[in-house]
Order: structure tokens, then sequence, then C-alpha cells
């Protein structure tokens, strides 16, 4: 049997396969489970994952920046790194994305690497989450993450990540900076539309590990029979 993270993938890997394909598979990734009670939040905006050009970092950056000002009450963090490993380019564009968020003064929050107990901690309390990849993601764990979190999400429609997100975010095709800046603004100024968009995250997460796990056990049993 061949397992796939998303439907995406699944796609993908049977382009062009004409035979019987009946033990490909989708196996979503888990997260743990959702908060027992909705968490008070925060008015930040994050980004997190690796500062390179495939996830939008700097994408993010521009967008934030050219709100921050008719924004004061709002912060907006970035949480992660390059790439490990040196490449001169890459190291070049993440610098490029943290000066442009530390030009926003006391605003910003660059919180560089940090370990998975500090980024929940932060999806736990940060309002919304911005997700503007570049690339096709196969699954989008840091989606996932966020709904288990309760936070507003504004994504790419791109890859898996719709799979994930469906109808409980607001997803952007063809994201640029244009679009994303008007969404941030449509859910920074509008409280309701971005509590809805909090609470349906998480009401709605059903990507868990558990539940992943125990699929991979019922996949299991049927193919050794």
């Amino acid at each position: 049997a061949v397992f796939c993270v998303s439907q995406f993938v699944k796609k993908q890997f049977l382009s062009g396969i004409t035979i019987k394909n009946e033990n490909v598979h989708v196996l979503y990734n888990g997260v743990d489970e959702k908060l027992k009670q909705f968490p008070v939040k925060n008015k930040e905006v994050l980004f997190v994952g690796r500062l390179v050009y495939e996830k939008g970092a700097k994408l993010y950056a521009d967008a934030v920046k050219s709100i921050a000002h008719d924004c004061p009450e709002w912060n907006f963090g970035l949480l992660g790194s390059s790439e490990i490993g040196y490449n001169k380019d890459k190291k070049d564009y993440a610098e490029k994305v943290i000066k442009t968020l530390n030009s926003m003064g006391s605003q910003a929050r660059v919180y560089g690497f940090k370990n998975q107990r500090f980024v929940k901690q932060k999806m736990k309390s940060a309002s919304i989450i911005v997700i503007p990849s570049l690339c096709e993601e196969a699954f989008g764990l840091v989606a996932a993450e966020a709904m288990s979190n309760g936070m507003a999400i504004i994504a790419s429609k791109v890859g898996g990540i719709p799979e994930i997100i469906q109808d409980n975010g607001i997803l952007i095709e063809n994201i640029n900076v244009s679009k994303l800046k008007n969404s941030l603004i449509d859910i920074i100024n509008n409280e309701q539309k971005r509590e809805l968009l909090q609470k349906k995250a998480w009401l709605n997460f059903i990507h868990t590990s558990k539940k992943s796990s125990q699929l991979l056990d019922k996949f299991r049993k049927t193919i050794i029979k």
C-alpha cells in the first residue's frame, strides 16, 4: 500500500498512472488534540515557518509593514529562521525579511527559531496566522496546528492546504501583497468576523494524531488480511 498525506499528493502521485490504484490511500498527518477550552486571544498576527521564498515570508513582512501604522494596537510576529546549513541566497532572503519586520519598530516581534512548546503557546495566544506559501504544500501542518489553537487563518490556496482549512479560514488564490494586505485589514477591523473564523477553526479541527493513528491501524488490518 502507498499512503499520501493529502488528496493533492495522491492526485500528483497517480498522475499518468492508468493501472488500478485501490492500494493508494490518503492518511492525513495528525497534530495534538485541540485545546479543551477556547483560549484568550491577544492582538497579534503570526507567521510560523522557515524564512524562505517558498514559504512567502517576505510577502508576509511586506504586507504587515504596509498596515502596521493603521493598526497601532496590534503586534506582528515572525517565528522561524532560514534553513539549516549555509546558503547565501537563502540567508540574504531571511535577513531582508527580518530587516523589513524590524523597521516597524515596537510592533514587530522577531522570535527566531523556537521549540515546539513556545510555538504552541504563541499559537494559543495570537489571534491571526498567515500562511502565504508560494509552493504547493503537501499537507499544511502549520494550518492544522493553528486550527487546533483557535486561530483565524489566512492562507494561500495551494497544494494540500485547502483540504485542511476548507471553509474555516480565508484562502487566497494567486496570493500577493495586495491581496494579503486586504484580507488582514478585513479581519483586523472586523472583530465579529475574526472571532467567527477563530471559533470555526477550533470547532471544526479534526486532524488529531489520535485519529491519524486509528486510521493507520485500520489500514494495517485491511492490508494484513
